[in-house]
């Protein structure tokens, strides 16, 4: 029986040699197909079914996909919007961390996020750009 699971081993690697694999984007397809599965058990909800089944049909295409440039730049996107959403949170989450301490301004040039310390109440500030080195001015 041993060699039995040693050989199956063996033949899915070959199998899979010259093939995409298994990556983050097939398996936030699995996670998200999964959901909607579960969500499709819910009366009235039945496209969700379909969806799911959409999803998990195409990660196991990404996965068994010998196209593997196409799969690296549909990776490349999904890391990149990942990456955006990410530090939006971080953001807000550091904002309102910092709430009592620091104001966040946005550089009307580069839109670069600015940390300040918190002046007084309605004075005009004059803040330098650490990215672009503009200045511009602001009231608080």
């Amino acid at each position: 029986m041993k060699k039995w699971f040693s050989n199956m081993g063996e033949k899915f690697q070959q199998f899979m040699y010259g093939r995409y694999g298994y990556d983050e984007l097939s398996r936030f397809f699995c996670i998200l197909g999964l959901v909607f599965l579960f969500l499709s058990l819910i009366p009235y909800l039945r496209i969700f079914y379909l969806l799911a089944f959409i999803l998990l049909i195409w990660a196991w295409y990404r996965s068994f996909s010998r196209n593997i440039y196409k799969r690296q730049l549909e990776r490349q996107k999904y890391i990149e919007i990942k990456s955006r959403i990410s530090q939006r949170f971080t953001l807000c989450k550091n904002v309102w961390r910092d709430r009592k301490t620091h104001k966040y301004y946005r550089c009307p040039n580069c839109k670069a996020v600015v940390r300040i310390t918190r002046p007084g109440k309605g004075q005009k500030i004059t803040i330098n750009c650490p990215k672009c080195r503009q200045e511009f001015y602001k009231k608080t």
